[in-house]
């Protein structure tokens, strides 16, 4: 094993999945994707490893069977490599989804997400602010700022945490959801990309007593895996201050910077590999799939903060299995699972005609052949892609009870998502990136759906630094005046509860182009599909997948390394 013992990489990863997947104990015969894993968990495993000094890819995560033949696949990591890092100060160049926010139009100043976590009992305003510097000093897009020169990266130190952070007494009782938001609120209109790019409150409940943090960013140089890299930050500095250590020493390096690593899209951009792929994604946008409504969308009119709401939440009974048991069985990953639903839901949707464009978003953190290691790298690394879902035929009566149709779906869903090359990262290189081909792709009839996967956002709850479900997160919240991207937009998450995972989806369209019977009817109908596929899960078995032709031509060997990243996992993005 070149030095590793097998013994020893399998306890560590054991470890490194039980605690990412919030359970007792994981082993040496449990699969990632079994246990519910997704690309964006397979990259914190990635990352994990590495601080623990073992070299696995992503690829490795997504598809070898079990926890032995990855640490079997594992190696050493070398000292320069663990120890290796890049500031990341100086000029930045605007990547494809930062180009495409500006398209948008609106006030990028108060496009944001924030998160809300719990504070350990003891926490105090220096200890904090300590906490906060540590993670401002090692994130260097925590520091960026747009000027008439374009975007550029501070040195640690040029932003104070004191100047960020505000604390908020609550008096011996925890916050409420109402003093939460008109905080976080607050605190987005304190945000601006000329300067402040963050903002923290910190609702004290007193001594002994523990309080909560809401962090506020501006979504440009945030997304679903950089959170999970700042939670991960803010636990392990704060135990390092209760410790009495310097908690910057806490905290490993960033091996690849967000501006390295836009120089390296911009190449990638320029280079043969994106520039064959433009027949591809001119055949995706070609005319004849738009979906129909009452009016086009207005960017005058229907913007972000006047879009019409709505939450459902698939129970632990259903999302359990179907993000676990029921992926594994039927040979397809998460990503491809929800689709399929949505897919069905589709074909008995009256505003679909037979073919339908959605855009998709990705985590983007993808291998495009050049050295980096994105796995602690904070930054927007979001992918946005459309493609064409044919629901011919999908509509039969026999898919709600989980019959063949259900089969066929899942057929053409995965054939289609495992045909976009490398998960789609190229369509942006061209669309905002080459002036030739992106104005062919702009001048496309625009995806009427929007469809985004987040995965799971933290463990069950209760523990300092995790996610505190009553106040929650928002991953997309644009401020006031913010255009929306399309008619219908719908963003999944998972978190966990006492009784397994349920799986939420935010439901947003611009009222008057659709109206709320017809969003229910399309969410309602989604949910019900994705039952469905458990239904058909469980009466075809473990043979499932021989209920399932496999995409034409597809092998193992014809799918290069970006398609395998995401074999078992959501298309995320930020």
């Amino acid at each position: 094993m070149r030095g590793i013992d097998v013994t020893e990489a399998e306890r560590i990863l054991c470890g490194v999945l039980a605690d990412l997947f919030a359970i007792p104990e994981v082993g040496p015969q449990d699969g990632f994707v079994r246990l519910g894993g997704d690309s964006i968990i397979a990259v914190q495993v990635v990352g994990a490893a590495r601080r623990a000094g073992l070299r696995i890819t992503v690829r490795d995560v997504l598809t070898l069977p079990d926890v032995a033949a990855l640490a079997a696949a594992a190696r050493p990591l070398a000292g320069s490599a663990r120890a290796g890092g890049d500031d990341g100060v100086g000029p930045v160049r605007p990547t494809p989804v930062m180009r495409w926010l500006d398209e948008r139009g609106g006030p990028a100043d108060r496009y944001y997400q924030y998160l809300v976590v719990r504070t350990p009992a003891g926490l105090t305003g220096q200890s904090a602010a300590e906490v906060l510097q540590a993670v401002l000093d090692r994130h260097d897009m925590l520091r960026v700022v747009r000027d008439g020169s374009g975007w550029r990266t501070r040195p640690a130190g040029s932003v104070l945490a004191a100047e960020c952070l505000r604390r908020v007494a609550t008096e011996g009782r925890e916050a409420t959801a109402g003093e939460v938001a008109r905080e976080v609120h607050a605190a987005r209109d304190r945000l601006s990309v000329g300067g402040v790019i963050v903002q923290a409150v910190w609702f004290d409940a007193g001594a002994g007593l523990p309080g909560a943090l809401a962090l506020v960013v501006n979504h440009v140089v945030v997304d679903g895996i950089s959170w999970r890299v700042l939670t991960g930050d803010l636990a392990r500095a704060a135990e390092a201050v209760a410790a009495g250590r310097a908690p910057a020493g806490a905290l490993d390096p960033v091996a690849t910077s967000f501006r390295r690593w836009s120089e390296l899209l911009a190449a990638e951009a320029a280079g043969e590999r994106t520039a064959a792929e433009a027949p591809y994604w001119s055949g995706v946008v070609r005319p004849g799939a738009g979906i129909a409504g009452r009016r086009p969308l207005d960017p005058a009119r229907d913007h972000e903060d006047r879009a019409a709401h709505l939450a459902l939440s698939l129970p632990a009974a259903t999302a359990g299995p179907l993000l676990t048991s029921v992926a594994d069985r039927l040979g397809a990953d998460a990503n491809e699972v929800l689709l399929t639903g949505l897919s069905l839901a589709l074909a008995r949707w009256r505003p679909c005609g037979p073919e339908v464009l959605v855009e998709l978003e990705g985590h983007g953190r993808e291998d495009i052949g050049a050295e980096a290691d994105l796995s602690r790298t904070v930054g927007w690394f979001t992918t946005l892609f459309p493609t064409r879902f044919a629901l011919d035929g999908l509509g039969a009566a026999d898919a709600e009870d989980g019959g063949p149709t259900a089969a066929e779906a899942l057929r053409r869903v995965r054939e289609q998502l495992r045909a976009i090359p490398r998960k789609g990262i190229g369509y942006g290189l061209l669309r905002h990136l080459d002036p030739v081909v992106g104005k062919e792709l702009a001048a496309a009839e625009p995806a009427g759906l929007g469809f985004n996967y987040l995965g799971r956002l933290g463990g069950p709850g209760g523990g300092d630094w995790q996610l505190l479900p009553a106040h929650g997160a928002r991953l997309d919240a644009p401020g006031p005046g913010m255009p929306m991207a399309h008619a219908v937009e719908v963003s999944a998450y998972v978190l966990e509860s006492a009784d397994g995972p349920v799986l939420h989806a935010d439901w947003a369209w611009a009222d008057g182009v659709h109206d709320e019977a017809e969003v229910r009817a399309l969410a309602e109908g989604w949910f019900r599909m994705l039952g469905a596929l458990v239904v058909h899960a469980d009466r075809t078995g473990p043979a499932a997948l021989s209920t399932v032709p496999p995409a034409s031509g597809l092998t193992l060997d014809a799918i290069g390394q970006d398609e395998l990243d995401d074999l078992a996992a959501s298309l995320d993005l930020l």
